[in-house]
């Protein structure tokens, strides 16, 4: 299997920002730290359990792997296990709950009726095929590329013949009270307040609330928050 380097320049593209792989080199030592995690160190923080224990540890969350990370006692790195059982991670003043179905998400406004949180991840947006003279011909392809995550460490590899462009994105979701899923678009908030689905219709016409953008939804969780 082969390792890509990040390139030391990167480009940006609207919210994402890109990051061109190179083949031959390994990825986790040559992304820079503050790009491939949530925070600039890892920070003390704690794992409340759905049993109710908690647990104290130095964390922090991999952009890059989209896994929770913590310092064992031996200094090592490794990743939460058994997400399934916890209820929420604080850092701080930042809290997470994470979704079978999502992953780990950062709770970014929150209310006694709904949460809005926020996934940041890293994805391949491409990948450009190496031609002749090992040279990368521009051909964009996602079929020649898999992505490894353990369960217990932070090594991701790429398999791919060519050089790899990764996006790092962002992807907003609902909570509601009784702690469901949702992505964040219209029908699903209309989902959530079903009951007062005609009075929110007729904001988002005056308000035209775009469901990418972090501020039109803290805005319109706001205005939901007077629902029940």
């Amino acid at each position: 299997m082969s390792f890509f380097v990040v390139a030391i320049s990167h480009v940006q593209a609207q919210e994402n920002k890109l990051f061109k792989i190179k083949a031959g080199e390994d990825i986790q030592r040559s992304l820079p730290f503050t790009d491939k995690y949530r925070y600039p160190q890892f920070k003390i923080g704690g794992v409340a359990f759905l049993n109710g224990g908690t647990t104290p540890a130095k964390l922090n969350y991999s952009l890059l792997l989209g896994e929770m990370h913590f310092i064992s006692p031996a200094g090592d790195t490794l990743s939460l296990a058994n997400e399934t059982t916890i209820k929420w991670i604080q850092l701080g003043n930042d809290y997470f709950y994470y979704s079978p179905d999502y992953g780990y998400l950062e709770i970014i406004h929150d209310s006694p009726t709904i949460k809005l949180a926020i996934k940041q991840i890293f994805r391949v947006a491409s990948v450009e095929k190496i031609g002749a003279y090992q040279q990368s011909s521009g051909v964009s392809s996602i079929k020649n590329y898999s992505i490894l995550s353990t369960g217990n460490s932070s090594v991701k590899r790429l398999e791919a013949k060519g050089d790899v462009i990764l996006s790092k994105e962002k992807f907003y979701f609902f909570i509601d009270q009784n702690n469901r899923f949702y992505k964040a678009t219209k029908s699903n908030l209309l989902k959530i307040f079903v009951k007062n689905k005609r009075i929110i219709e007729n904001y988002l016409k005056e308000e035209s609330i775009d469901f990418t953008n972090e501020e039109n939804l803290k805005k319109l969780l706001q205005y939901c928050s007077q629902f029940s």
